[in-house]
C-alpha cells in the first residue's frame, strides 16, 4: 500500500498571501490578504479610481484591546496581487474598529472608524458585573481624510461629541451630501441588546450637518446598509438583528430625514453584519450569513440581552428584483471548512462581516473575515454565478 499524497503536486507551496488565483474547484478569482495581526476583521472595499481597489480592515491582538488598528491594502490594475497592508489609524491607546472607506464628491479619500476605550485582556471584572468585554459604548466616531494624489492623511477628528458606532459607508445624495448610518451602542443589558440606529447627515467634505435622524423602533436593529430603491424614489436601509432572527428593512425619504420602523425580510440573520449593494443591472444584492436562531421572526416588546448563536457560516449572496420583497436567487459562496456535527461545530471557522461592491457591470467584489479572523478573504465573482446565467 502507499499514500498518493507523497506523489501529488503541492500547490499550497506556490500560493502566497495577496496573490490573485483561480481554481477549477473554487468560484471566481480570490486570495487571502496578508494578515496584519492575530485578528483581522470587518473589511470594507472601496474603488479609489477605475484602476485601484482598496480594502480597509481592523487588525490586532483582540477586539476591544489597545493596538487594534485600521490597515489598508490596495489591488492595482496589472499587478495581480494586493499590496502589503499599512496601518493608517492614529490612536494606539484605543481599540480602533469598523473602518468605512469612501471617496467624496471633492475627490478626497475619507476614512471613518470607531475608537473605543480598551480593556486589559487579563481583566475579568466585566464578567462579575454583567457587562461586556468590548466597551463599544465608549466609542468615538472619528474621521481622517487625504487627497487621492498626495496620499498624506490628515489628523483624525471626532465627528460627534457623544459615543457612536458605525459599520457601513455613507450613501451619497444627489446634492453631494452624505447619509451615514450609525448606531448607539449601550452598556445597558450587557450584550448590546438595547442598541438603536440613526442616520447622520454629512456635508460633502465629511463634516456633520446637524443632529442625527432617528430610525423609529430600531432597538436591536443595527449596522444599517443604505441603498436607493430600484426607481430611485426612496431609500432602503437593511439591518442586522440583535435577536438573530431576520435581516430587517426600513424605507426612507430621498433626503434621509424620515424612516419607517424596520420590518423583517425573509432573509435569515445570525446577529452578524450584512451588506446590501444596488447593481448596475437594477437588481439588489445582499451578502450575509444564511443562518438564524429562530424562524419565524421573534416578536419582542421589551429588550434585554441580545442573542449570539456565534454561527457565522455559510457566507451567502442573495439577489432580488423587487427591492427585497423576495430573494429568488441565492448561493453560498463559502461554507467554511465543512464541519457540521455537534461535536466539531466550533471547528468550522467563522466567515463574517462581509463587504460587497460592484466593479465592471455584473462583477461582484467581496471581502470578509475568514477562518475565525485569521485573514481577510477577497473574491471576485460574476453576477451570473448567483442567478445561474450560462
Amino acid at each position: 500500500m502507499f499514500s498518493p499524497s507523497l506523489d501529488a503536486l503541492n500547490l499550497e507551496k506556490r500560493l502566497k498571501t495577496g496573490r490573485l488565483v483561480q481554481s477549477p474547484l473554487l468560484e471566481g478569482t480570490w486570495t487571502l490578504l496578508e494578515p496584519a495581526g492575530e485578528q483581522n476583521h470587518a473589511p470594507q472595499l472601496c474603488w479609489l479610481n477605475q484602476n485601484r481597489l482598496a480594502c480597509a480592515w481592523m487588525a490586532g491582538s483582540q477586539e476591544g484591546t489597545s493596538g487594534m488598528s485600521i490597515y489598508l491594502s490596495e489591488l492595482r490594475k496589472g499587478k495581480g496581487r494586493w499590496t502589503k497592508p499599512k496601518m493608517i489609524s492614529q490612536d494606539s491607546k484605543r481599540s480602533e474598529q469598523n473602518p468605512l472607506l469612501f471617496v467624496n464628491s471633492e475627490k478626497q479619500l475619507l476614512l471613518i472608524h470607531t475608537a473605543q476605550c480598551s480593556r486589559d485582556p487579563n481583566d475579568t471584572s466585566w464578567q462579575e458585573i454583567g457587562s461586556s468585554f468590548s466597551m463599544q459604548w465608549t466609542a468615538a466616531l472619528r474621521q481622517q481624510k487625504r487627497n487621492l494624489l498626495t496620499g498624506k492623511w490628515s489628523n483624525t477628528q471626532d465627528l460627534l461629541d457623544t459615543p457612536a458606532f458605525c459599520r457601513h459607508p455613507p450613501l451619497s445624495r444627489a446634492d453631494g451630501a452624505l447619509l451615514l448610518p450609525i448606531y448607539r451602542s449601550l452598556e445597558t443589558g450587557g450584550a448590546f441588546g438595547h442598541d438603536y440606529s440613526q442616520v447622520l447627515l454629512l456635508q460633502p467634505d465629511g463634516s456633520p450637518a446637524g443632529e442625527p435622524y432617528d430610525i423609529p423602533e430600531s432597538t436591536g436593529r443595527v449596522h444599517g446598509s443604505i441603498v436607493y430603491s430600484a426607481d430611485k424614489q426612496k431609500l432602503l436601509q437593511f439591518f442586522r438583528s440583535r435577536l438573530a432572527d431576520r435581516i430587517y428593512c426600513s424605507i426612507g425619504t430621498l433626503e434621509g430625514d424620515s424612516w419607517t420602523p424596520p420590518k423583517a425580510t425573509n432573509l435569515p440573520n445570525n446577529n452578524s453584519s450584512i451588506q446590501a449593494c444596488r447593481l448596475s443591472s437594477g437588481l439588489l444584492a445582499m451578502v450575509f450569513n444564511r443562518f438564524c436562531y429562530e424562524d419565524p421572526p421573534i416578536q419582542k416588546d421589551s429588550w434585554g440581552e441580545a442573542i449570539w448563536p456565534r454561527t457565522r457560516w455559510p457566507l451567502t449572496v442573495a439577489i432580488s428584483e423587487d427591492d427585497g420583497e423576495s430573494w429568488p436567487w441565492c448561493r453560498d459562496i463559502d461554507s467554511g471548512l465543512g464541519f457540521c456535527g455537534s461535536a466539531n461545530w466550533h471547528l468550522n471557522g467563522q466567515l463574517a462581516y462581509p463587504t460587497m461592491i460592484e466593479g465592471l457591470p455584473g462583477e461582484l467584489h467581496i471581502a470578509y473575515s475568514w477562518g475565525n479572523r485569521a485573514a481577510i478573504r477577497y473574491i471576485c465573482i460574476p453576477e451570473s454565478s448567483i442567478i445561474g446565467g450560462n
